[in-house]
């Protein structure tokens, strides 16, 4: 009998898909009836002047925010953890290799072309095969991808992969018109038409009235202004300029929930940090020197002293410790300054200087967590230089072309994590790590219906990371937004913070 997954419950999706690490002990909001009209204003960090609408270079919050106000996906991740259907009504396999999805009858894009099937094969298309799209990795799982008429999409794997439908929650995955290219005046079936977008500086948007969700999308206008500085975006919404901000600054996050008017969201272990060690160049591609920089991490004083306590602790692998799929029974690595000297021997070295680049990019600790790490791996043996590198280009410049540098990862299904982050080839494979075992046990884990089965396996990759990896994880941040108090309706999420990207179509703004 074949399995339709559109319709989880929320017991079966314990067992599966919540497996994943999206489901967080997340408070619901009180019941309201939401209101409609006003203008919503956002100040946001995560946006620069390279940033593009073409879904396949999304990489900062600017864009996503944007790209799922204007688009729908396939597919929903709601502030609980669950996935509900989107744009594919219901969807069903038999064997987790095949997979036939019904497309919703009756929605219509901006420019008036009435959504199909075609539309969907064309916009997933966009992040396979020959492609620039840093979702390429998961998109290649696909054999094939075909339309069964107007209203069905057959998706064939070329192995199985028990929790696939996640793919399409992927935050590149927008649904664009078959063959539209304009990516400047993104067009989508979304609850917002695109009015403007300036990268860098400013996105405006308007209600979209002939929008398909009946309960969202309620004010009119929103408008977007890019605040990569965090005093910058807490003035503006102290000031009454903005009526949401992403990325408060931990240290002024008491002084801001004693504020009556203003109230702080909290998105619970939503984020990862990386100190990426190139796989690929020296010193970094030895692994004793890896074990070096990870054992000469002092995680713990970057728990307390830079997030507040506002987190938890890494185990230098990227599955959080409130994940399902966690494994718990390896040792937590902590600060071992002799054990990283040991490691140094083994590489032929008795001190190492190198560069750690970093940027508030990253996420606005980073430098702090930078510093953090300089100061404390002295006595490891370790000589850090920390190099901070601006946020406007930082994922162009920096990133994947530096030796030893800082990442940050959102919460995403366990198998992909594994595979965009560590898959060999992968197009975001930071590191350029390879390894065929890590490779061999991600494909067979995949393919397994059990979850005590798929457990196990993962944990093993989790261990293989731990011991041979390419990334320093020392802590899993929650994620603070910043509100007005009029502002209803915005849950935290395990996706991301601004309740997932989705904050435009849900919030609405009371008087």
């Amino acid at each position: 009998m074949p399995i339709d997954t559109s319709s989880l419950t929320r017991r079966s999706f314990l067992a599966s898909s919540a497996a994943a690490g999206l489901l967080l002990p997340l408070g619901r909001a009180r019941a309201q009836t939401p209101r409609r009209g006003g203008e919503l204003r956002l100040a946001m960090a995560g946006g620069s002047s390279d940033n593009s609408l073409d879904p396949r270079a999304f990489t900062q919050q600017v864009q996503r925010v944007v790209g799922v106000a204007v688009c729908n996906q396939l597919v929903e991740i709601l502030p609980d953890g669950t996935l509900t259907p989107e744009l594919a009504e219901s969807w069903e396999s038999s064997d987790a290799k095949t997979w036939n999805l019904r497309i919703r009858k009756g929605v219509t894009f901006h420019n008036g072309k009435s959504l199909d099937a075609a539309d969907v094969v064309y916009s997933i298309d966009l992040h396979r095969g020959e492609t620039t799209s840093g979702a390429k990795s998961l998109f290649d799982a696909i054999a094939e991808i075909k339309a069964n008429g107007p209203d069905e999409v057959v998706v064939t794997l070329a192995s199985p992969n028990a929790e696939f439908m996640h793919t399409f929650a992927d935050y590149h995955a927008m649904i664009v018109p078959a063959g539209f290219d304009d990516w400047q005046n993104l067009v989508g079936t979304g609850g917002y038409v695109l009015e403007s977008f300036q990268p860098g500086i400013r996105a405006t948007l308007n209600r979209n009235g002939n929008y398909w969700k009946t309960d969202r999308a309620h004010v009119e206008r929103v408008t977007l202004t890019v605040m990569n500085d965090s005093t910058a975006r807490l003035a503006a919404l102290q000031s009454g300029a903005a009526d949401v901000m992403n990325q408060l600054d931990r240290k002024v996050y008491s002084l801001v929930e004693q504020n009556e008017a203003l109230q702080v969201v909290r998105s619970p272990g939503a984020v990862h940090w990386t100190f990426i060690c190139a796989f690929n160049a020296d010193p970094t591609k030895n692994n004793d020197v890896r074990q070096a920089l990870k054992f000469g991490c002092d995680r713990q004083a970057m728990l307390d002293v830079v997030m507040r306590g506002l987190g938890a602790l890494g185990n230098d692998h990227p599955i959080a410790p409130n994940n399902l799929y966690y494994n718990g029974a390896l040792e937590q690595r902590v600060f071992d300054p002799d054990r990283a000297k040991v490691h140094l021997k083994k590489a032929g070295l008795e001190r190492l200087s190198i560069e750690l680049y970093t940027s508030d990019a990253a996420l606005p600790e980073a430098v702090s967590l930078s510093e953090v790490y300089q100061s404390k791996a002295g006595t490891a043996g370790l000589d850090l230089k920390v190099v901070k590198r601006p946020a406007d280009g930082y994922w162009s410049d920096t990133w994947m072309k530096k030796p030893f540098a800082v990442s940050s990862w959102l919460n995403r299904p366990v198998d992909q994590t594994f595979s965009l982050i560590y898959g060999t080839g992968s197009a975001w494979n930071e590191s350029y790590w390879s390894n065929t075992r890590f490779d061999s046990l991600l494909a067979e884990g995949k393919a397994i219906l059990d979850f005590d089965k798929r457990k196990e396996i993962y944990g093993e990759l989790q261990a293989i990371l731990n011991e041979e990896g390419p990334s320093v994880v020392p802590i899993f941040a929650d994620f603070l937004d910043a509100k007005s108090a009029r502002v209803q309706g915005f849950e935290p999420s395990g996706v991301s913070d601004l309740s997932g990207d989705r904050i435009v179509e849900r919030v609405w703004l009371e008087d």
